[in-house]
């Protein structure tokens, strides 16, 4: 047992079960075991690779792709940049490198990040670009913003429902045996009556993020007040239904009770909660990664990239477009949504 795991045994001996949110954050969060302050959880040698650190061919793309969405619009007045959760800082840096010729781009970058380590890591990755960190999306001066949310929304803390004979019940962790343990409610929950939790059965399990109204309602407030694009990149699915809290440890999915702070812990996104709150907006179809990276063309970028390797750089670079776009890999796991003003023309490969 780990310390992290002795003190949530005691605050939940001395104030009774947590929501599966408390937990969460705790585990991601605390400021001595916490996962995100206490680890370097990505790369190869951490513990999951996100798409950016597969191949700098995805922030290129998206890149290109934001900055063609924003010029679409015809206002091409100064728009700020803003990146949610940026682990290691690689996205933001290749979309800044691939568009620092591209005059009505912003040349500054904001950054919604709560590690102080992940800090100091964009900070080195990003040197020579001018970076703002901020709290919360209420720090981001006025006027149009460019947006992009990779892998973000996943690490938000869920609350999970469980619908029993007699009604609604919230999925807990307690202890049982000493251990860290799933269980229900003793009460029923009183839960909003909406086609989300009425088209449901016996035994289902619906989850909710209660950050992401706050989150998604200040991004369509801005971009419908101001113009511009939101982009999020994430693995989910639409109208989603069921269990999908996970923990990975060394690029394999573990217990999420086990060893709570060294784990990373995450849910799929259900894209269907991000645009009922996303008011006054145009909402793109729903896209799987591979098919909008291969409609912006990466595998002709990826043939030019080529032409430069040899040998296992050549074989790495081959497996890296395969992992970005192939059905069995990030291809169809991962989906894109994008959020613009109501008349806006829906950008290329949405």
């Amino acid at each position: 047992m780990n310390s992290l795991n002795r003190l949530l045994n005691q605050q939940i001996r001395h104030n009774g079960p947590i929501s599966i949110s408390q937990f969460m954050e705790i585990c991601l969060l605390h400021p001595q075991y916490g996962y995100y302050t206490s680890s370097s959880p990505f790369g190869q040698k951490g513990d999951f690779v996100t798409a950016p650190e597969v191949s700098q061919m995805f922030g290129e793309l998206i890149g290109l792709f934001l900055a063609q969405a924003w010029s679409d619009q015809k206002n091409l007045g100064e728009a700020v940049f803003v990146e949610l959760g940026p682990g290691r800082g690689t996205l933001a840096a290749d979309i800044m490198r691939v568009t620092k010729s591209i005059k009505h781009f912003p040349k500054k970058i904001y950054l919604l990040e709560v590690s102080d380590k992940l800090k100091l890591l964009q900070k080195t990755n990003l040197e020579g670009y001018q970076v703002e960190w901020i709290e919360n999306l209420n720090q981001i001066p006025p006027g149009p913003i460019i947006l992009i949310a990779n892998e973000f929304f996943d690490s938000l803390p869920i609350n999970q429902y469980v619908k029993e004979a007699d009604g609604w019940h919230e999925r807990l962790i307690g202890i049982k045996d000493g251990k860290l343990a799933f269980g229900i409610s003793e009460q029923k929950i009183n839960i909003q009556s909406t086609d989300y939790f009425t088209q449901t059965v016996e035994g289902d399990i619906v989850e909710i993020r209660p950050s992401v109204e706050p989150i998604i309602t200040e991004i369509s407030n801005k971009i419908s007040h101001w113009g511009g694009i939101s982009l999020i990149i994430d693995y989910g699915s639409w109208n989603l239904k069921g269990n999908t809290f996970q923990a990975i440890k060394g690029h394999n999915f573990v217990n999420p009770l086990e060893k709570p702070g060294e784990v990373d812990l995450s849910a799929h996104v259900d894209f269907s909660a991000l645009a009922r709150n996303a008011s006054n907006c145009l909402i793109s179809k729903l896209t799987d990664q591979g098919v909008l990276l291969e409609r912006l063309g990466i595998t002709e970028r990826a043939k030019i990239l080529s032409k430069s390797l040899k040998a296992d750089d050549l074989k790495n670079h081959v497996a890296a477009h395969r992992r970005l776009t192939h059905p069995k890999e990030m291809g169809t796991l991962f989906k894109v949504m994008a959020i613009l003003p109501k008349l806006s023309q829906m950008p290329l490969g949405l």
